[in-house]
C-alpha cells in the first residue's frame, strides 16, 4: 500500500514535512478506489501529483473529516471545483475528474483545521492503474 515518511526540519523553527506514494493503484470502473489517505495533524498545506495510466478517470474526489469522530465529507468532486478552485483547494492542474490515461494532474490543499484527508478516484473502464505521491508540512 502506500509508504509514508515522515521528517523533523532542522533550524530555529521546527516542523513536520511528510511524504507519502501509492504506486500502480488498480482503480475500478464502478464505484470510487481510495488513492490515498492523509492523517493531517501537525500539517498546513499538502501538494498531490499523480498520474494515470491505462484507463481515463470518470470521477476524482476530495473528501475530508475534522476529528477521528465526523464522518467522511466530500469537498471536491465536481470538474468546477478543480477548474475554479476556492475555500481550501489552492490550485488544481486542471479538471480531474476527467483525467485521461497517460496524462496526469495535481493539487495543493490547506490542511489546517482537518483531521484527515482522503482521494478516491473511478475509472472511466475498469482496471485503470494510478500512482499518486504526496508532499506536505
Amino acid at each position: 500500500m502506500a509508504q509514508t515518511n515522515v521528517f523533523d526540519t532542522a533550524g530555529p523553527i521546527t516542523r513536520k514535512v511528510i511524504a507519502a506514494k501509492n504506486e500502480a493503484v488498480s482503480v475500478a470502473g464502478t464505484g470510487n478506489t481510495t488513492l490515498l489517505h492523509v492523517p493531517c495533524a501537525g500539517l498546513e498545506r499538502i501538494f498531490v501529483q499523480f498520474s494515470v495510466t491505462t484507463q481515463a478517470l470518470d470521477a476524482f474526489l476530495i473528501q475530508a473529516k475534522a476529528s477521528a469522530d465526523a464522518t467522511l465529507t466530500t469537498l471536491y468532486s465536481a470538474a468546477a471545483d478543480f477548474t475554479a478552485p476556492t475555500g481550501l483547494l489552492v490550485g488544481a492542474s486542471g479538471d480531474l475528474t476527467t483525467t485521461a490515461a497517460a496524462a496526469s494532474g495535481w493539487f495543493i490543499l490547506d490542511v489546517r483545521g482537518l483531521f484527515e484527508v482522503k482521494v478516491l478516484a473511478s475509472a472511466a473502464l475498469d482496471s485503470a492503474a494510478v500512482s499518486v505521491y504526496m508532499g506536505g508540512q
